[in-house]
């Protein structure tokens, strides 16, 4: 039987969502073989976010085995109604397919509070949990929801009141287990920037710049002010700069500005680090895989060069994350150095 068109899959009795996803196997025989690394859960409150979150996950499907449970929460709907969809993304694997399983909620009224039981009821074994929310955190808080979750995948880049939602952030992972792991896909989507940067002051010459930083300036699409924030941020950090009016003071006691300017692009379009005589600039041009560098500094010529820079698509930027497993240890620090002293004014600036 197929599923209704832009329907997610094969429509289920949620009470029978276990079997009807033993029926799939047995009626595949040995052609399919389900596989499954993690359960991975993505929430959503985003209209008509289910097709192009199944065409996320069957894109990674190939990559990442899973258990995907992808729910869509309407609480605000008139009606108290929930339903369910299975389906499976398979890939070829020698002589047969290898396949993932998904079960898609659509829960609308007071149906959404039920999603704590609609996610441990349906975990595959006892795999690690991670958890993607799409929507803003909510509060107040359930403490049994998060106390389950390994992994906490969100998007720091989406959010429109970021202070809020990093003090909620905070508050979630105090109520979580020992093993807990935050992941902000907005700080991964920067891991190749932070990479090529530093790969800039490999020189000895290049390197002794690092003390004599004045200016930082960074340019950015819109909806990259985070974005642009935790980037400064992990520089900050990393060089032992502290918050001062709008910028930073370094150890020795100069001033480091900081300017934060829009560009006509998806995300970050050029960073550059620069003092009393030396400038080191890496842009990418949207929709390129690749850095452009220059660099101007005593005793190196000046000179430019291609750096790779990856992909920018979500599909990749989660692939990574999922790949990773483990911590990001300095997303905290670096988000504690300037979260006091621009996230707070560019939030009531909005």
């Amino acid at each position: 039987m197929e599923a209704a068109v832009n329907e997610p899959g094969l429509p289920v009795e949620i009470v029978r969502i276990g079997r009807e996803l033993g029926k799939l196997w047995e009626s595949s025989g040995d052609a399919k073989t389900r596989a499954s690394l993690i359960n991975l859960v993505i929430y959503t409150e985003a209209p008509n976010s289910l097709e192009a979150n199944t065409r996320l996950l069957a894109d990674i499907a190939s990559r990442h085995a899973f258990r995907a449970i992808l729910i869509f929460a309407n609480p605000e709907a008139p009606e108290n109604q929930a339903r369910a969809w299975i389906s499976a993304h398979c890939h070829l694997a020698g002589k047969g397919q290898i396949c993932s399983e998904q079960i898609t909620f659509q829960l609308n009224g007071d149906t959404a509070a039920a999603l704590p039981n609609i996610v441990f009821s349906h975990l595959d074994s006892d795999l690690p949990l991670c958890f993607w929310s799409q929507a803003e955190f909510r509060e107040p808080l359930d403490e049994q929801l998060w106390s389950w979750i390994d992994r906490l995948i969100f998007d720091s880049r989406t959010w429109s009141r970021p202070t809020e939602q990093f003090a909620t952030m905070r508050r979630i992972a105090a109520l979580a287990g020992p093993d807990f792991v935050l992941s902000d896909l907005n700080w991964t989507r920067l891991h190749p920037w932070r990479f090529a940067l530093a790969n800039l002051f490999d020189h000895s010459a290049a390197l002794a710049c690092l003390a004599k930083i004045s200016s930082v300036r960074i340019a950015r699409g819109t909806g990259s002010e985070t974005t642009a924030l935790l980037l400064a941020g992990w520089l900050a950090e990393r060089l032992g700069w502290s918050p001062d009016g709008i910028g930073f003071v370094g150890r020795d006691g100069r001033t480091i500005s900081l300017a934060a300017g829009p560009a006509d692009h998806e995300c970050i379009a050029s960073v550059e680090l620069s003092g009393n005589g030396f400038s080191f600039r890496l842009d990418r041009p949207t929709g390129s895989e690749f850095f452009h560098a220059r660099l101007h500094a005593p005793g190196i010529p000046d000179s430019s060069m291609t750096i790779g820079a990856g992909r920018e698509r979500l599909t990749d930027i989660l692939l990574a994350e999922l790949a990773r497993g483990g911590r990001h240890p300095l997303y905290l620090p670096a988000l504690a150095v300037v979260e006091p002293l621009f996230l707070s004014a560019w939030d009531n600036a909005r």
